[in-house]
C-alpha cells in the first residue's frame, strides 16, 4: 500500500520543508498551495527531483468545497490517507484597534477553520490507515499574546483546543493527533522581517540553545510522530524551539 500525506500550505517555509521530508520517508504528498503557485511548483519539483513523488493542488482551507475536492482527489488516486499535517495559517500583525473584522475572521478562518474542514473531510481516508496521523502545526502564541499578533495568537488557543479535542475524539477510528510548537522560524511568513538580520541574532541570542528553529527542524518532528514505533503518541504539544517557551516567562 502507497504512503500517502497531504500537508496544506506547503508551497513554502515549514510546509515545504515537511513535504519534502515525508517525501523522503517514502509517503507520496500532495504539496497544496493558495497564492504561490511557483512555490508550490518549486516544492513538487525538489521532491521529484530526488527521486519522490508529489502533486500539486490549489487549496482554499476555508472554502469546504475547494478541500472536499482535493479529499475527493486522494480517494480517486489512492483511497486512503496515511498522514494529514494541517500546516496553514495566516497572521495580522495589526493591534486590534488597526484590524478590521474581516483580517480577524480570515486569521481565525485560516487557522482553525482550516483545521476543522480538513479534518472533517480527511476523516474517511485518515481511517483507512494502518499508520494514520494527524499534525498540527501550531505555536505558543497564546501563551503570550502580544498586541500586533492578537488574532493569530486567540486563532492558535483555539486550535490547540481542537487538538485536545480530536486527541480524544480520534483514536478511536485509529487517528492519533499531534501537535508541534515551533518557535521564531526564519520564512517568508514574516513579511519584510525575514531579512532583518539584528531581529534574527538578537531571537538567537535570546534562545537557550543560542539559534532560531529551522523549517527543516519543524520537519524532523513531525517525523517522530509519523514514526513513533509503539503508536502510542497522542495528544502532545512538542515544543521545537531549543526551550524558548521556558525562557520567555521572565519576559
Amino acid at each position: 500500500m502507497n504512503l500517502v500525506a497531504v500537508v496544506t500550505g506547503s508551497s513554502k517555509g515549514i510546509g515545504k520543508a515537511i513535504a519534502i521530508r515525508l517525501a523522503k520517508e517514502g509517503y507520496f504528498v500532495y504539496v497544496t498551495y493558495h497564492t504561490d503557485e511557483v512555490g508550490g511548483h518549486a516544492t513538487v519539483n525538489e521532491i521529484t527531483k530526488n527521486g519522490g513523488g508529489a502533486i500539486l493542488q490549489k487549496l482554499d482551507v476555508t472554502n469546504e468545497d475547494s478541500v472536499s475536492e482535493l479529499m475527493k482527489l486522494v480517494e480517486k488516486q489512492f483511497g486512503h490517507l496515511d498522514v494529514l499535517v494541517n500546516n496553514a495559517a495566516f497572521s495580522i500583525d495589526k493591534k486590534m484597534e488597526d484590524s478590521s473584522f474581516d483580517e480577524w475572521k480570515l486569521a481565525m478562518d485560516i487557522k482553525l477553520h482550516g483545521a476543522w474542514l480538513s479534518t472533517k473531510y480527511a476523516l474517511p481516508l485518515l481511517i483507512k490507515s494502518e499508520n494514520s496521523n494527524m499534525i498540527i502545526i501550531s505555536s505558543n502564541a497564546d501563551e503570550k499574546p502580544g498586541p500586533e499578533v492578537l488574532s493569530y495568537a486567540i486563532a492558535t488557543a483555539a486550535t490547540n483546543s481542537f487538538v485536545k479535542a480530536m486527541a480524544a475524539h480520534l483514536p478511536p477510528y485509529g487517528i492519533r493527533v499531534n501537535a508541534i510548537m515551533p518557535g521564531q522560524v526564519r520564512t517568508a511568513n514574516w513579511g519584510p522581517l525575514e531579512k532583518d538580520d539584528a531581529l534574527w541574532q538578537k531571537f538567537a541570542d535570546n534562545n537557550p540553545l543560542k539559534r532560531v528553529a529551522t523549517p527543516e527542524d519543524v520537519a524532523d518532528a513531525v517525523i517522530i510522530f509519523v514514526n513513533d514505533p509503539h503508536k502510542f503518541l497522542n495528544g502532545n504539544f512538542l515544543y521545537v524551539n531549543g526551550g524558548s517557551h521556558l525562557s520567555s516567562l521572565d519576559g
